[in-house]
């Protein structure tokens, strides 16, 4: 068992436990330190959102449907359950049935699109946005918490190199979508 230091983490600590096993495989421990690393912060910051919602009516799911529709592409414009589904990562079935608890419960509605009859739009109401702020505030609370570590320099820099990485990401993808468009 390893031993953590004033300079080590629980990312340390499994970067040694599996280094050893990956020598022939390309692994690479900066890059298995960011990705445990980044992963750790977004449960944390998802088990701080999971307590500040254990006694709140309202449930992870809805919470988290509500600040994709009010926090969307379209800022407070309707969406359709098909992009509500996608921003969440949900399967559009699951994306339904939390939209039918959100309809219920007065938090949102679903109207026709007028530019399409045979599609919704689902819109958040002031009952809605009220449930909605009534938590996002503590949950941003609780996130700044989990950086409380940096300095605003250190946490700037940290944002720029993570924009960096998926900038790059964005251009590979790029690149990959022109070069399959060419082999038609």
């Amino acid at each position: 068992m390893t031993t953590r230091t004033a300079r080590t983490d629980f990312a340390d600590e499994h970067l040694n436990r599996w280094s050893d096993l990956f020598t022939e495989s390309g692994f690479d421990r900066e890059v298995e330190g960011a990705l445990v690393r980044m992963d750790r912060l977004t449960r944390l910051s998802d088990d701080g959102l999971r307590v500040l919602l254990a006694d709140d009516p309202l449930s992870h799911e809805e919470f988290k449907t509500l600040h994709h529709l009010i926090g969307g592409v379209n800022r407070d414009v309707p969406a359709t359950p098909a992009q509500l589904a996608s921003r969440a990562g949900v399967t559009r079935a699951g994306m339904t049935s939390r939209i039918e608890r959100l309809v219920r419960n007065g938090l949102v509605t679903r109207s026709e699109d007028p530019h399409d009859r045979r599609s919704v739009l689902i819109a958040v109401t002031p009952a809605g946005r009220a449930a909605w702020k009534r938590i996002v505030h503590r949950w941003g609370e609780h996130e700044q918490g989990l950086f409380a570590g940096l300095t605003t320099a250190e946490l700037k820099r940290l944002n720029a190199l993570l924009r960096k990485a998926f900038i790059a990401l964005d251009r590979g993808a790029e690149q990959q979508a022109a070069e399959g468009e060419g082999d038609e």
